[in-house]
């Protein structure tokens, strides 16, 4: 099951998580990149810190979700996907993502 959480939304959800999330990068050469960094927002946008290989996928193909696990408060995953906004520094480091959409999904039973 999942809940749409409106774009405007995003920044006050997260709140509720925590400061940092797991970043998911799509790679052409085999499975995503997965990087846990702080998240911070400004102007409707997430900033996230990414390393020189998550860099040089997203300078390929910028798209990306960010994902903030169900915790011991939260019994819902917070996932947001979007894309990068201006350029991606080939060493890594900062990175401003524009989310294009997020949903607060439950984990499977299990």
């Amino acid at each position: 099951m999942s809940m749409q959480v409106e774009l405007h939304e995003i920044e006050a959800a997260a709140r509720d998580y925590g400061a940092s999330a797991y970043v998911l990068v799509s790679s052409n050469s085999g499975p995503p990149r997965v990087t846990h960094s702080p998240v911070a927002f400004a102007d409707g946008e997430l900033i996230v810190t990414v390393g020189r290989r998550a860099a040089a996928e997203l300078a390929v193909n910028p798209a990306f979700s960010v994902l903030w696990p169900a915790t011991a408060s939260q019994s819902m995953s917070l996932i947001v996907d979007g894309t990068v906004v201006g350029s991606v520094d080939a060493d890594g480091g900062e990175v401003r993502l524009a989310p294009s959409g997020a949903v607060r999904h439950r984990p499977a039973a299990g």
